[in-house]
């Protein structure tokens, strides 16, 4: 005869579950979240293109700022962009700000993202 079960081996199907519920929520969250993180780091690779090309040849105006600026945003496929952004000139100085919003949604609650970048050429 048989005798008693010996004990449990592995993982219960309960365990197996919820460790599967929060996989799915961490890529859930991963998916929302990491076109948000690409869309502003591109966006500071972009400041940075336009310093370093301001630095070997200086820009004058805000209409050449701006131009360069749309040319990247478009080579990055970034132009919904075109209206979270201003070039300005105060002080013989030229800045450049984004300021945009997102949200990522965490199903119990939608947490607003905005974003603020700002670059100013001397």
């Amino acid at each position: 005869m048989n005798g008693l079960p010996a004990q449990q081996k592995g993982a219960s199907a309960i365990a197996a579950i919820i460790v599967l519920l929060i996989l799915a929520y961490g890529v859930y969250v991963g998916i929302q979240y990491a076109p948000q993180f690409m869309e502003s780091k591109t966006i500071d690779s972009i400041l940075k293109k336009i310093d370093d090309d301001n630095r070997n040849d200086p820009i004058d105006n805000t209409q050449a700022a701006e131009s360069t600026l749309v040319n990247l945003l478009q080579f990055n496929d970034l132009e919904f962009n075109s209206d979270n952004y201003t070039v300005e000139q105060r002080d013989n100085r030229i800045t450049i700000e984004f300021t945009y919003d997102r949200k990522l949604d965490l199903i119990y609650k939608v947490l607003p993202m905005h974003y603020e970048k700002k670059l100013v050429l001397d």
